[in-house]
């Protein structure tokens, strides 16, 4: 098993017209690999709700926050995204 963060976004419009992507929820869950966090994800946080368009998981190294060790520099962890399509 490993720990994944998983996140979720919403694609917002600024005032300028830009685009940017503005979290929602985040989870920290133990699974076998990213999909698996995935689904054990969105049964924690009601997504129908959130209605997130970009969800995010990463692999987190050793189970630890980031800011627990900041001398100790892991490599970047693995990012998987899903996007909604509408």
């Amino acid at each position: 098993m490993n720990d994944h963060r998983v996140s979720f976004y919403k694609d917002l419009l600024n005032s300028d017209g830009h685009s940017s992507k503005c979290l929602q929820r985040q989870v920290d869950v133990r699974s076998d690999g990213p999909s698996e966090a995935l689904v054990l994800a969105e049964r924690l946080v009601d997504n129908e709700r959130l209605n997130a368009d970009c969800i995010e998981v990463m692999h987190r190294t050793g189970g630890h926050h980031e800011f627990e060790h900041p001398s100790n520099h892991s490599p970047a962890p693995c990012k998987r995204t899903w996007n909604r399509v509408a």
